[in-house]
């Protein structure tokens, strides 16, 4: 696996999508300072998961995006990608390419992708843990930050040793672990109270449940025997249904014969009319087509003399272009053999305007080298020249400056051992509140998920209370409306009862009484009743009309006398009702349920609102409290790095002052000779260039004379080129416009003929006309001649069919009467029940109806003795015990999950306390090697603080030079802490390569000696890992493979420029790197 590919698009000073590419090896990084090298490892920390804006040497995450220049506008969107090879799967990644990409967009949203799919940071950063790789792995080291490897606290060093053992992969599993038991514990107690208050509930609901399935065991069984009532009821009509479909059916058949015949007349009428409208039709066609042919015969004649006029004018038309073709014939022949000599001519100086401006190029590229090399050595001798002058200030500079180095670092070692007790002291206050800030943010939340669990339950059941009050609304009104139907039957059946009592006092007949529509009930007790006529009827007649109903004249209407209809209507309606309340009654206490615990959770949902509020005040305190001592801890680093940094400068300075002393004398005797060399260089140019400017004077003259030669005949061939295509389009024209005549001609003789043959068929078909319009007169008059014997027939047999239709809509009225009854008995078993009366069977034969009712009585005073009744309780029982179930398995679930993970954290720790202390073994030896290797010398030793807890202990660090006493790292100078670290570093690389490692400048500190240890320990490690240094060092340079320049021709814009070298080609290597 390798670093393949870095894209950046918009970030930093990259305001154009740049793309570099990197192969196995050394890959370095130059340009000047300022031009935006360490931009590209701020890219790669940034999007391997980087965090912290100051990091990346801003004061805002938005600062990576790229914020415009005088002459470019900002960008709203800063994007880098980083892709590496896996053919080795390196990455527990099915894909041979791993590409990571960050974008961050101005308004603040960030997007993280992997593949180009969208993921979550988290998702990143599980992908690379243990694999070394990372924004603070020891694999990415920053510009100035290489020996706080070394400066940080024992606690802190740790963290390298860890990523090189790789046990970050399971110490993130193990805080997850953690996490995760403590979240078990907190829920495993909340399902212990849960499981308290579940079991205490079920008791009430058992008993409310007994109770209501008696109640629906006896609701059952008056279901049933209703159902059998109604049954025996839809029997009845049924067979009185019957008897009036039969008589219908006797009266529908007559109906449709006599219908039948009517139509067949009405069918003879029709036919008669469409014939004689068919007739008129064909008679008025006829009329038509015989003009239509007549004017025909007008417009061909018209056509033809119009054709032969147009021809004459054709003919002498193609005449006069047949004279011009000959013309233009000759005329093109003379031009095209003009054309031919006159290209001859010009390529022939085409040909020597070529050679001569080839060997005049030549002349000028020599002249060009040559006044070159002479700028070049003027240039050489004035920057010699300068560099005597510099060299003798530098030397009384250098003495100066390392009194008063000396000066400032006694200041700043004092400084910064201040400011390392001060850091000490507010990391441990850091620590304390950093605790207590986790805590209460865990208390706000579960406190938050408390009051949105609650709310959720008071609307779920303030939507079930709405919908009951609708349910128990819609019963009321049924109640209602069946109240006012039985106290309208009940007055009925009073009214006929008194007219039964006064009025029907004889045996054998029945009068027929009518009442006025427009009396009122109270008026009818002195009311005289009239007798039109008296019907006397035997026992077949009374068994088949049932109560007499007559249909009398006038204002008379048709009354039943016979009340046991009504009384049987009036009992319906009061089951009806009784059933209503039932239900009505059922609804109620369910309502009242429903209110109660609405009320209840509307109490708790106060109380974890205040909750909630106090704690979040609380967790806002804290949080004040520790931004307020995170800043202060920020300043306190940010003071130890600006010192550390100061007393390696100083420290490098010193070291520079003293060996630019021995070496100013050599310089500027070197210079010296050097302008020497130069001088010479120039006076034999000079005069190898004066020589050449002669001759090119000549080649000059030449070629300006030629030039103005070609021009010329251009001019002229342009010219002759011109007429030579006008004239043949004209040609081609004239060509084109005499075919076209001539097709003309043709078409129009062909139009004429065709003209003649139509004259000759519109005079046959005009005759013929004539004679079909003839007949169709005669046929019309024959048969207008006789219909109205059908019609006479047609108006007899519709009287007889309106006498038939009043017989029949007289059964018809009393079938509908029928079938509302039978409606009625049907919609209250629907309502009452949710039962179609169609699919019940009849019961049994023997079935006493009337002791049927009296049973269907008694049950339902039984069911009214139950009083309030909850319904619900059975399902609610049956869903509460069904949770208390499950609650029991969950309990017994968190209890093993528990346990889980308990046996987990202690395999993580055995797991990672082996290899961390195999690592750390390796890399202690390690170091000591390459630290002897670095410094030539000397001794080193890493160990433990507290080696009894090896997974939370600090590391310590001595070190010793040589020539001097073994002491802590913290004590050597800014050169040798630089040295102990790269030794440390490249001692985890043996132990643990890292697949590539970023290096921002980390040989800046290093003298020359350094560097070449430092340069050959790098070359070893890239025949394993990939190194991308960014760098000003040339013997660093030397040593790399591929070289990206880094440029700013744009002021905030920076570029690239790619250099890929041979090994074998040093000393072009090193002439390359000091242009850079």
């Amino acid at each position: 696996m390798y670093f393949k590919r870095l894209e950046l698009s918009g970030f930093k000073s990259f305001s154009e999508k740049t793309t570099l590419h990197f192969e196995p090896g050394i890959t370095a990084v130059v340009g000047p300072n300022g031009c935006g090298k360490s931009n590209i490892f701020d890219s790669i920390r940034w999007v391997l998961g980087e965090q912290s804006a100051k990091s990346l040497r801003g004061s805002e995450m938005l600062d990576v995006i790229f914020n415009g220049t005088d002459k470019h506008e900002p960008l709203g969107m800063a994007e880098v990608t980083l892709a590496f090879d896996n053919k080795a799967r390196f990455f527990n990644f099915d894909n041979d390419e791993v590409a990571i990409t960050r974008r961050l967009f101005r308004s603040g949203e960030s997007e993280y992708l992997l593949n180009k799919n969208q993921v979550r940071l988290k998702d990143i950063l599980d992908l690379l843990l243990g694999t070394g790789i990372g924004a603070e792995s020891y694999s990415i080291i920053a510009q100035g930050k290489i020996d706080l490897v070394l400066s940080s606290r024992p606690e802190e060093r740790r963290m390298v040793f860890d990523e090189a053992s790789g046990i970050t992969k399971y110490k993130a599993q193990k805080r997850e672990a953690i996490r995760k038991l403590e979240d078990t514990e907190q829920n495993l107690l909340r399902v212990n109270d849960i499981v308290t208050e579940v079991k205490r509930q079920i008791g009430s609901l058992e008993r409310q449940a007994n109770k209501a399935r008696r109640y629906k065991e006896g609701f059952e069984e008056l279901k049933s025997k209703e159902v059998s009532y109604s049954a025996l009821e839809k029997n009845a009509l049924l067979i009185e249904k019957e008897a009036v479909i039969n008589n219908l059916k006797e009266l529908q058949a007559a109906e449709e014969a006599l219908l039948v015949t009517i139509s067949e007349l009405e069918l003879r009428i029709a036919s008669r009319n469409s014939e004689l409208k068919l007739l008129e039709e064909n008679m008025l066609n006829a009329k038509n087509e015989l003009m239509g042919l007549e004017n025909e015969v007008v417009r061909n004649n018209e056509r033809m003399n119009f054709n032969r006029e147009k021809i004459q004018e054709l003919n002498a038309a193609r005449e006069y272009l047949n004279e011009q073709v000959i013309q233009l014939e000759v005329k093109l022949k003379t031009e095209e053999e003009k054309l031919k000599g006159l290209r001859s001519e010009y390529d022939g100086l085409k040909g020597l305007i070529e050679e001569k401006s080839k060997d005049l190029a030549e002349k000028d590229i020599k002249i060009s080298s040559l006044a070159s090399s002479i700028k070049l050595s003027l240039e050489n001798i004035s920057g010699f020249k300068k560099e005597i002058v510099v060299l003798v200030g530098k030397i009384a500079q250098s003495r100066n400056q390392i009194s008063e180095f000396n000066s400032q670092e006694q200041v700043f070692l004092a400084r910064k051992k201040r400011l390392e007790v001060e850091k000490a002291k507010v990391y441990e206050e850091k620590s304390i509140t950093e605790e207590n800030l986790a805590k209460i943010t865990e208390e706000v939340n579960a406190a938050r998920n408390s009051v949105n669990e609650c709310a959720q339950r008071i609307a779920s059941g303030k939507s079930s209370l709405e919908g009951e009050k609708l349910s128990l609304g819609s019963i009321n009104a049924e109640i209602e409306g069946l109240e006012k139907q039985k106290l309208a039957l009940e007055s009925h059946k009073a009214f006929l009862e008194e007219l039964k009592a006064k009025y029907l006092d004889k045996a054998e007949t029945v009068n027929a009484l009518v009442y006025l529509d427009k009396l009122p009930v109270d008026k009818t007790n002195g009311l005289v009743i009239q007798v039109n006529n008296t019907v006397n009827l035997d026992d077949e007649d009374k068994a088949y009309l049932g109560p007499a109903n007559f249909k009398l004249t006038g204002e008379a209407k048709p009354i039943e006398l016979d009340t046991r209809n009504i009384e049987m209507k009036i009992a319906h309606i009061e089951e009806g009702i009784g059933t209503l309340r039932i239900s009505r009654q059922v609804k109620e206490a369910h309502i009242d349920e429903i209110s109660k615990g609405i009320a209840s959770l509307e109490q708790e949902l106060r109380s974890w609102e205040i909750n909630l509020a106090n704690k979040e005040t609380s967790r806002q305190t804290a949080q004040e409290q520790f931004n307020k001592i995170r800043e202060e801890e920020d300043l306190i680093v940010l003071d130890l790095t600006d010192v550390q940094k100061e007393l390696g400068v100083l420290e490098g300075n010193i070291q520079t002052a003293q060996a630019q002393l021995a070496d100013l004398s050599n310089s500027q005797r070197m210079n010296e000779d050097s302008i020497l060399r130069e001088e010479e260089n120039i006076s034999l140019n000079s005069k190898l260039r004066e020589d050449l400017l002669v001759v090119i004077t000549q080649v000059r003259t030449e070629l300006e004379s030629l030039h103005k030669r070609i021009v010329s005949d251009e001019a002229t061939l342009r010219l002759l080129e011109e007429t030579f295509l006008h004239d043949k389009d004209n040609f081609d024209n004239i060509q084109r416009q005499i075919q076209e005549s001539l097709n003309k001609t043709g078409v129009m003789e062909l139009e004429i003929d065709d003209c003649k043959a139509r004259l000759l068929d519109f005079e046959k078909s005009i005759e013929e006309k004539r004679k079909v319009l003839k007949a169709a007169e005669d046929k019309y008059q024959e048969f207008s001649a006789g219909a109205e014997d059908v019609a006479l027939r047609v108006e007899k047999d519709r009287k007889e069919l309106d006498s038939l239709k009043k017989s029949l809509y007289e059964l018809q009225m009393k079938d509908k009467d029928i079938e509302y009854k039978y409606n009625t008995l049907k919609e209250r078993m629907l309502q009452a029940y949710k039962i179609d009366l169609d699919t019940v069977e009849m019961p049994s034969e023997g079935v006493d109806q009337q002791a049927l009712f009296s049973e269907i009585e008694a049950l339902k005073g039984k069911l009214d003795s139950y009083g309030s009744v909850n319904l619900v309780a059975i399902e609610e029982y049956d869903e509460l015990k069904k949770r208390y179930d499950f609650l029991i398995q969950q309990q017994a679930d968190l209890s093993g999950a528990k346990e889980t993970l308990h046996q987990a954290i202690l395999k993580i720790n055995r797991t990672t306390k082996q290899m961390f202390i195999e690592t750390f073994e390796k890399v202690r030896v390690e170091f000591r090697n390459y630290f002897r290797l670095l410094f030539n010398g000397g001794d080193a030793q890493v160990f433990l603080v507290d080696e009894s807890d090896p997974l939370e202990s600090g590391i310590e660090i001595i070190c010793r030079p040589p020539g001097k006493k073994l002491q802590n790292v913290l004590l050597l100078s800014g050169g040798e802490k630089s040295m102990s670290a790269i030794a440390l570093i490249f001692a985890i690389f043996k132990v643990k390569p890292s697949p590539f490692c970023i290096l921002d400048e980390i040989d800046a500190a290093l003298d020359e000696a350094n560097v070449d240890r430092f340069a050959r320990a790098l070359t070893e490690f890239s025949q394993n890992s990939q190194f991308i240094v960014i760098t000003h060092n040339k013997k660093t340079i030397i040593n790399a493979d591929v070289m990206y320049g880094i440029t700013m021709e744009q002021s905030g814009i920076s570029k690239i420029v790619s250099v890929k070298f041979a090994k074998e080609k040093d000393k072009e290597l090193e002439a390359v790197s000091g242009a850079v």
